[in-house]
């Protein structure tokens, strides 16, 4: 079961469950964890603010829309202390507890990763900046950052960008998986060394494809982008 989300992709991102998930898993009527929620309000804005979204309701007659509490690790904990200490309840904050420390370590890992590829990713450009081939193609940093993602994992730059929603300004770097990052630092790297030995962009592509993908990802489209 899934408790824990994160509010986006990116690896700043931050873990959150909602108030649904406590008062399905934690067997607790939804407007019992609504009310706690509202009588503690100003508790759990000491943790920071509290973030919801709506939902439509599902009464063919109407109604208004329904409001979702989204909670971070501390406003979830504290809230859980003025619940009914069942059985239920105690078993749910073991878990609850378990999925967010695995999610920061998860994200721990993945902005390691990220500090990590920085310096694979300054190589690369000082040796695309002192290669010959710069002066030979006008697009010779754009094609190398695209054979990067291609020959890493196997999709375009323009692909990830769409099924991640990475906007144009935004770095994919920032949404990699630790598996992701380590392919694309390794292709960096090789790079680098083609570019240190003075081939052009042909013959690094050449070379690269020679190996093969280091690690083929698939990227699914969300549900309602697929539909169209």
């Amino acid at each position: 079961m899934d408790l824990v989300t994160l509010t986006s992709q990116r690896l700043d991102a931050e873990p959150y469950t909602t108030a649904e998930i406590i008062s399905k898993y934690a067997e607790i009527d939804p407007r019992t964890v609504n009310n706690r929620i509202n009588q503690y309000k100003f508790d759990l804005l000491e943790f920071g603010a509290l973030e919801f979204s709506t939902i439509k309701t599902l009464n063919p007659n109407g109604g208004r829309p329904r409001k979702i509490w989204r909670l971070n690790e501390e406003q979830a904990m504290l809230l859980i202390t003025y619940l009914d200490n069942t059985k239920p309840v105690r078993q749910f904050k073991k878990a609850l507890i378990k999925q967010f420390t695995a999610m920061k370590r998860a994200l721990i890992e993945r902005q390691a990763k990220f500090e990590l590829g920085k310096e694979f990713s300054k190589s690369l450009h000082d040796a695309i900046k002192e290669s010959p081939a710069l002066g030979e193609h006008n697009h010779l940093y754009i094609n190398v950052n695209k054979l990067v993602y291609k020959q890493a994992l196997g999709v375009s730059t323009k692909e990830l960008r769409k099924v991640r929603g990475i906007s144009v300004n935004d770095t994919i770097t920032n949404y990699l998986s630790p598996s992701e990052a380590d392919a694309v630092r390794k292709v960096k790297s090789q790079i680098t060394a083609l570019l240190d030995m003075k081939l052009n962009y042909q013959q690094i592509k050449a070379a690269l494809q020679v190996q093969g993908i280091v690690y083929q990802i698939r990227l699914t489209l969300p549900a309602k982008a697929a539909s169209h």
